[in-house]
């Protein structure tokens, strides 16, 4: 994903200054990418180079006097895997100067680059200003919205769920990922219910419905364990289980009898079973593996820990999670089932109650056509009352999170243009999309070359995420089955 932070400081800068401003910093090694082009120009129009700073001061006094328009109202600054801007803001309540940085989740230390920028502007600036109370750079982070703060406050009353999932995030991805397959679901299911009904023959190593499971995969990741089993020869219901093989020992050996059908334990049956574990009982609860399947993605897709929040469970088999991108809320509601009309009326209402304006559903079964009308009429009055709003439907994890990518950039792009487009008269194109193709280009070349080692050293090179960039929010409703 494409990240951008802004600072802010509250100073009027004038023409003459700006200029002045762009030249020290090309001579500190920050080559400013529109003045520069812009001079490139003079040279092709002025026979020599003696009178090119005369030409760019001319017309810089005319550009102020004649159209209002300022002839600098920013700069870029280009570096190879982040790009460094400055803008000048002459809005009537405040003059500000902007700096900021677009950048790569993988680029270094962004935060650094853009504080020594920042620090380099002001010190440039405070040069040609007397006062002693020079103002200093504030924060031009996103709000968070209101919504995504009270689900967080909610949130963090539960700080012990919390933590506990924290905690133990990465194994329960990595076991969430095994649970995409329905098949291991139930399976996992139909073996819980096995295990507290003490019904063996469920949970025996040969059945034919485990055997329809790759058992050494869910063991592997800790879904399920082997233990032996004692059960009643007569009713096959489980007398206890044992950890290990060496524990039995100590049991047959005893006088322990049989509580079913009064026999010494010893002669009863001894088989191997498979038990869910903690940990698939706790991701089938709720439901709760979709949760942490769509939490990796936005991990993945790169969004920061502090911007999503994950509602605790109400024991009602719905998960609940809201992420914060760019200033804008995004609440995921995830059922494993059957998006049912409750369901549906459950996800509206908390949608209202957040004031999301993105709604991303994700329920495993198939759609109800009652719930699909309620859906759609919500949308429907959300976008009519004049209210920028999308909502996403998906059948999967996989599904979900191509879509959330798909948003995140629909939602940065728009961003990186907000804070960009009052270049766009200063060089005569797009600045917004120049930045996001310099990106996409990058991104492509880090893939080609990811390819080309792959075939040379015959080793897996995970390919980069793609650029995921933003634009304007869309109102329909998008329907994956």
């Amino acid at each position: 994903m494409l990240f951008l932070e802004t600072k802010a400081l509250n100073h009027a800068v004038d023409s003459n200054a700006r200029t002045r401003l762009l030249q020290e910093l090309q001579a500190e090694g920050l080559t400013p990418l529109i003045r520069t082009t812009r001079l490139r120009f003079f040279e092709d129009v002025l026979p020599g180079v003696d009178r090119i700073a005369e030409l760019e001061s001319a017309l810089s006094s005319g550009a102020d006097s004649t159209s209002g328009e300022p002839f600098v109202r920013g700069d870029l600054f280009c570096f190879h895997d982040y790009i460094l801007f400055l803008v000048f803001d002459d809005e009537p309540a405040a003059t500000l100067v902007r700096a900021g940085i677009v950048y790569e989740p993988q680029t270094p230390e962004p935060f650094r680059k853009l504080d020594s920028f920042c620090e380099d502007v002001r010190n440039l600036l405070r040069m040609d200003d007397e006062r002693r109370d020079f103002p200093q750079w504030q924060s031009g982070k996103q709000a968070m919205p209101q919504g995504f703060r009270t689900f967080v406050e909610k949130q963090d009353a539960d700080s012990l769920y919390t933590s506990l999932r924290k905690e133990t995030m990465s194994k329960r991805i990595l076991a969430a990922s095994k649970l995409e397959d329905e098949r291991a679901r139930i399976f996992l299911r139909t073996a819980r219910n096995a295990h507290e009904e003490g019904y063996a023959a469920k949970l025996l190593t040969g059945n034919t419905e485990s055997a329809q499971v790759p058992i050494q995969r869910l063991e592997d990741v800790g879904l399920v364990e082997r233990e032996v089993q004692i059960s009643c020869r007569k009713t096959g219901h489980a007398l206890f289980r044992l950890p290990n093989p060496h524990a039995l020992a100590v049991v047959t050996v005893s006088d322990a009898t049989c509580s079913e059908c009064g026999a010494p334990v010893a002669d009863e049956n001894v088989e191997e079973v498979i038990a869910p574990t903690q940990l698939a009982s706790s991701l089938l609860e709720d439901g709760s593996w979709l949760v942490s399947r769509i939490h990796f993605s936005l991990r993945e897709l790169g969004v920061p820990e502090r911007e999503i929040a994950v509602g605790p469970s109400e024991g009602t088999g719905y998960g609940q999670m809201m992420a914060n991108i760019c200033g804008e809320s995004f609440l995921i509601v995830t059922r494993d089932g059957d998006l049912t009309p409750a369901f549906a009326r459950w996800a509206v209402d908390l949608e209202i109650e957040t004031e999301a304006s993105h709604l991303v559903i994700v329920a495993t079964g198939r759609i109800h056509r009652e719930a699909g009308v309620l859906l759609s009429n919500h949308s429907r009055r959300r976008v009519s009352g004049g209210q920028d709003f999308e909502m996403i439907i998906a059948d999967d994890a996989a599904t979900a999170g191509r879509e959330l990518e798909s948003a995140l950039e629909r939602v940065s792009q728009r961003v990186v243009a907000e804070q960009l487009c009052v270049l766009d008269n200063s060089i005569g194109l797009s600045v917004s999309r120049l930045v996001l193709k310099k990106f996409q280009f990058l991104a492509a070349t880090k893939i080609d070359k990811s390819d080309d080692e792959s075939e040379t050293e015959s080793v897996f090179v995970q390919p980069s995420h793609p650029l995921t960039l933003a634009a304007s929010v869309s109102a329909e409703v998008i329907n994956v089955e």
